[in-house]
């Protein structure tokens, strides 16, 4: 099979990856302004950011997600303006995040050179999830000044803790980023207009026919937009139907069966562990070693070893 079918990220490094699908945001005449350490999967791409000190002009086509965990409030208080709106003042508390939706100028300036963490979202991630989520499927997205959001917060640390890890399986990608969609969006909607999963979502015939799909397609590269296809429901819907039928996550169950087909696998062959690792839908032996030693405790040739 081609690696296209193994579950990996579609990884690029640096600049060149934002500038190709961003290359007219005005940000990039800020002299200094690089992303570094820059990975898309798909409808979502995550980068480490440094900014420096000046006035920067935002204004692209996706949705920002702007999370700083370090902050700044001693070295002086920044400017922010949307569009032609009043100049506000500002400072960024520790692990604060910003939003600001597709096609809306930001200008902002900051007193000192920071590094934060931005992550872009197709604008479809939204249409889909609002239409399916919000009664009357109308939401007016604005951009923000710094807010406390603690799951928006946890997100973007998982994303970037991965990104140091080199991996990042993309049903969890699909679904951190669905995740931060829900979580953005309702900062936008009244909490009586979200509707609310299904009682009878995911039947049982529906969820056996995902768990024999995610049987037989182990070894590919599963999203969650495919499973979900299965299930006859939205992401949105699907994931926390899912949830509830089996109470663990979609990402949880795949990755605990990926590892026990790895256990058969090591107990009724000699394959190599890179050739297992293929086989249960890693993307290559390290991939297996750090999911195994996490999830199980031992690496896969401690395991081995353990049979003879």
């Amino acid at each position: 099979m081609t690696d296209s079918r193994r579950g990996r990220s579609n990884l690029t490094h640096g600049r060149p990856n934002i500038a190709r699908v961003d290359e007219h945001n005005p940000v990039w005449s800020l002299p200094g302004y690089h992303a570094d350490n820059t990975r898309s999967w798909g409808p979502i791409s995550a980068s480490v950011v440094t900014r420096p000190a000046g006035e920067g002009v935002w204004r692209s086509d996706y949705h920002r997600i702007l999370y700083d965990p370090v902050g700044y409030t001693s070295t002086g208080t920044g400017t922010l303006q949307f569009e032609n709106g009043p100049v506000q003042g500002y400072q960024y508390l520790p692990n604060q995040v910003s939003f600001v939706p597709r096609g809306v100028m930001a200008r902002s300036n900051r007193p000192i050179t920071v590094q934060f963490i931005q992550m872009r979202q197709t604008p479809e991630t939204y249409d889909a999830l609002i239409s399916d989520m919000v009664r009357g499927g109308a939401v007016d997205l604005e951009p923000t000044t710094p807010f406390d959001d603690p799951l928006v917060s946890q997100i973007a640390s998982t994303i970037t803790n991965e990104m140091k890890g080199g991996f990042l399986d993309r049903i969890l990608t699909d679904a951190l980023n669905t995740a931060l969609a829900v979580q953005i969006t309702r900062h936008f909607v009244d909490p009586s207009k979200i509707a609310l999963t299904p009682s009878n979502g995911l039947s049982r015939e529906r969820l056996k026919r995902v768990q024999d799909y995610i049987e037989a397609h182990l070894d590919d590269r599963l999203t969650l937009t495919e499973l979900a296809g299965v299930a006859c429901l939205s992401p949105y819907h699907f994931s926390r139907s899912f949830k509830q039928a089996t109470g663990v996550g979609l990402h949880h169950y795949v990755m605990q069966r990926r590892l026990e087909r790895v256990k058969t696998l090591l107990h009724r062959t000699n394959e190599p562990l890179a050739l297992i690792a293929l086989e249960a839908g890693f993307a290559d032996q390290s991939h297996l070693n750090s999911a195994f030693r996490r999830e199980i405790g031992v690496t896969p040739g401690q395991f081995r070893a353990a049979l003879a």
